[in-house]
C-alpha cells in the first residue's frame, strides 16, 4: 500500500523564463550570422542565435511602437523608426542610442534598408513616399 503522507515542496525558484521577443514585422539576422533582430511592440530584440536568448533590447524613449529597423549590411548601424515619426540610431551591441531625429515624413515609417555600402538608407512611409538619407550626415536626399 502506498504511504499516504507525502510531503511536496512549496516554495520554486525558477531556473529561466521565457518571455515575448517577436509580435510580427521584419525579421533581419547579421551579416556575420549570429544574431537575429526582431520587433515586440516597442523593442527591437536582439537574440543571439546559438542560445536563442535576447541580449540586448532597444527602445525608444517615448514608449511608441517601432514601426520598421534596418541594420546596415556591415552590422554597424541600427536604424529604428517608431509611430511618433522619431528615428533613431544605436549603438545595438551597447543598447545605446547614438543619434535620434525627426523624420520627415507625415506618416510612420513602414519600411526602411540600407544599400549594399551602408552610405545610404532609405525610409518608406505609409503613404508611398521614399526618403533617402546620406548616413554619415544624416541629411534627406530626396524629399
Amino acid at each position: 500500500m502506498a504511504n499516504t503522507n507525502l510531503q511536496f515542496k512549496t516554495n520554486y525558484a525558477a531556473s529561466s523564463k521565457i518571455e515575448p521577443f517577436y509580435k510580427g514585422g521584419k525579421v533581419q539576422i547579421s551579416k556575420d550570422e549570429k544574431y537575429i533582430f526582431c520587433t515586440c511592440g516597442s523593442r527591437v530584440n536582439v537574440l543571439e542565435i546559438s542560445t536563442g536568448k535576447i541580449i540586448h533590447s532597444v527602445e525608444h524613449d517615448d514608449q511608441e511602437d517601432i514601426t520598421s529597423f534596418a541594420l546596415s549590411c556591415d552590422d554597424e548601424l541600427l536604424v529604428t523608426a517608431s509611430r511618433a515619426l522619431l528615428l533613431k540610431q544605436w549603438d545595438w551591441r551597447q543598447a545605446q542610442c547614438t543619434r535620434s531625429w525627426k523624420a520627415i515624413h507625415t506618416v510612420p515609417v513602414a519600411s526602411m534598408t540600407f544599400d549594399c555600402t551602408s552610405t545610404l538608407l532609405a525610409t518608406g512611409g505609409c503613404d508611398g513616399t521614399i526618403k533617402l538619407w546620406d548616413v554619415f550626415k544624416w541629411k534627406p536626399l530626396i524629399f
